[in-house]
């Protein structure tokens, strides 16, 4: 039988692959694949089929993933991500190495067994890190694995990888130099030097991408940035990302905490006209803030210069910098070393010294770039040294809590004001404050989506468990109308909590309404100052404990949204807790088995 054409329906297109005159049932795997540019793929889709007919031979063969003749190289791109940057990358990688007359195959790492990385000879990783030095959800499983005594001898393979990261952490990077070294442990030989970017990545990101190529071909010599910028206008004929962020507009407004809350937190409702911008349940959106003038005026006013002054070697007026370009809340490593040094401090200074993480936080907590430049009132600044401590002003990412079934044109955000008062001054959450202050209805918002694929729906006859108190039920709101849009048959049981059942009970008519159209199958409340004793959502949880634990033997999916830090960590404890008391399952190996079927995701901060 003749494979002329291959069609695959993705996203509700339909993808026509040409293929040249080989056998797929007589287990021959095409030797090219010829992709026509008047249909047009998607990036993702160019993958994908790339990817497709790459793992195809893989499991004919049962050989590593190889070129398909002798001339031709086989490129692993493989990536760890928690907010789909580094997906981004690899994407791109893979465009310009098959511009370069490679084949690639990108995946996750989770995606990844020891038996099939053993047989990789051309790798490139890219990853970020995630909270205080940790690797990636979705590559979490991998290194587990790569660190275990049996992880097998790569001598055969040749790599680099690229970290993200954010310097104002202490393990910057951490996640990439750790697979950077186990590599190498293990026989991989380096092609190219580890490159570490920070949260501006794009320059070096593009930089390493062109060397690493051209390492593997050393006829390459295109211009990355041209190849990917070409790649992008060719199959969508306007892309908005973070480079070129879409100007949505404010539709609307609501508070939803109560009068007597301690939170602010407020429902916006973001237009997106005609973009053709879309997305799915499960992805976050970025907005590019600016900051606060009156913190903008008080710094300027400490440099000792006017607001129209440019800095020598800038284009731009310090006031337009510090109000759109540059971070002046949060201050940055460089930044606490460089006052630590030179305004005589001691006690700053005996803390920088010693590295001691912990004092050093605690120290910070609740300090801005104003409070350290204030540390010696007399310690001289001159503008551009102190625009170079500073970082750069980052688009801030929220979860989706909207359905585009459901709201068409339209996404909607769940979002906490941070304000925090410290002596006589008063402090703003630069995004937050900056749509709850600055932003109008009818107001323009510089705005990108970032997909994340590891935070998505299953089919819909499949059980869900949704955990996400406060803001954290951000996604879990755009779950349900998706879910009732679809009339999925799988249940949904959804654990949420705040403070008090009063003042803090959000979305409170919008739930009750799914309760009895059962959308919402069973809903668990958490109020922790409602009683004397606090009562959180493993609490929750734990009352349920036999039915959760039947409910993860009948397939459904455990989903977690919020704070990182605590609640994400008590609540792994707890599924741990109730795997043990109610069955006979090793808790661990029951956990990792739940992350390998990608039915245990968290979309944490």
């Amino acid at each position: 039988m003749k494979f002329m054409s291959y069609v695959q329906n993705i996203g509700q297109k339909k993808l026509l692959v040409k293929k040249m005159s080989d056998e797929v049932f007589n287990l021959k795997v095409p030797k090219d694949i010829v992709i026509n540019d008047a249909i047009p793929f998607s990036v993702d889709q160019q993958v994908w089929i790339q990817g497709y007919m790459a793992g195809l031979k893989a499991q004919i063969d049962s050989k590593p993933l190889v070129q398909v003749d002798k001339d031709v190289i086989m490129l692993d791109i493989l990536y760890g991500t928690q907010t789909g940057s580094a997906e981004s990358i690899a994407q791109d990688m893979s465009q310009v190495a098959k511009d370069a007359g490679m084949v690639t195959n990108i995946k996750p790492l989770d995606d990844i067994d020891m038996s099939m990385f053993s047989k990789m000879e051309n790798v490139a990783i890219v990853t970020s890190t995630y909270g205080e030095g940790e690797t990636p959800d979705n590559s979490q499983i991998f290194w587990e694995l790569l660190c275990q005594s049996t992880a097998p001898k790569l001598d055969n393979m040749k790599f680099s990888v690229l970290g993200l990261g954010d310097t104002s952490y202490d393990e910057f990077c951490h996640a990439g130099k750790l697979l950077d070294t186990r590599l190498e442990q293990l026989g991989a030989k380096r092609i190219e030097q580890r490159v570490d970017c920070d949260l501006d990545f794009d320059v070096q990101a593009e930089k390493w991408i062109s060397t690493v190529v051209s390492k593997w071909k050393p006829v390459f010599k295109e211009n990355v940035k041209e190849v990917i910028e070409h790649t992008h206008k060719k199959y969508v004929p306007v892309t908005y990302n973070r480079k070129n962020p879409y100007p949505a507009k404010l539709l609307r407004s609501r508070l939803l905490s109560g009068k007597n809350s301690a939170k602010e937190i407020v429902h916006y409702e973001i237009g997106l006209g005609d973009s053709g911008l879309t997305y799915e349940v499960g992805d976050s959106i970025s907005i590019f803030p600016t900051n606060k003038k009156q913190l903008v005026n008080s710094i300027i006013n400490r440099l000792g210069i006017t607001n129209d002054t440019v800095p020598i070697g800038f284009e731009d007026t310090i006031e337009i910098l510090l109000t759109e370009k540059y971070e002046i809340l949060t201050p940055s490593k460089r930044l606490i070393e460089y006052v630590a040094d030179k305004s005589g401090d001691k006690v700053l200074k005996k803390l920088v010294d010693s590295e001691d993480k912990k004092a050093i936080e605690d120290y910070k907590w609740g300090m801005d770039v104003l409070d350290f430049m204030n540390i010696n009132p007399n310690l001289k600044f001159d503008a551009p040294e102190f625009l170079s401590l500073c970082q750069s002003l980052q688009h801030r990412a929220y979860s989706i809590s909207s359905s585009m079934n459901k709201h068409d044109k339209e996404v909607h955000l769940t979002v906490s004001s941070v304000r925090w008062k410290n002596d006589d001054r008063n402090y703003n959450g630069v995004c937050s404050t900056f749509l709850a202050d600055d932003i109008q209805a009818g107001g323009e918002l510089k705005v990108f989506f970032m997909p994340n694929k590891s935070f998505r729906l299953p089919d819909d006859d499949k059980d869900i468990i949704m955990i996400g108190p406060g803001t954290g039920i951000a996604p879990f709101r755009a779950f349900l109308q998706e879910r009732e849009v679809r009339k999925s048959t799988g249940k949904n049981w959804l654990f949420f909590g705040d403070q008090t059942r009063s003042d803090d009970f959000i979305y409170k008519q919008e739930l009750a309404k799914l309760l009895t159209n059962k959308t919402l199958s069973k809903l668990d409340l958490a109020f922790s100052r409602d009683q004397k004793e606090k009562i959180y959502v493993q609490h929750k949880m734990y009352e349920n404990k036999q039915v959760f634990y039947d409910w993860l033997e009948s397939g459904a999916y455990i989903y977690v949204c919020g704070d990182a830090t605590r609640m994400a960590k008590d609540v792994e404890d707890m599924i741990l807790q109730i795997v043990n008391e109610c069955s006979s399952n090793d808790p661990k190996e029951y956990l990792t088995k739940l992350k390998k079927e990608k039915r245990y995701l968290r979309d944490v901060y």
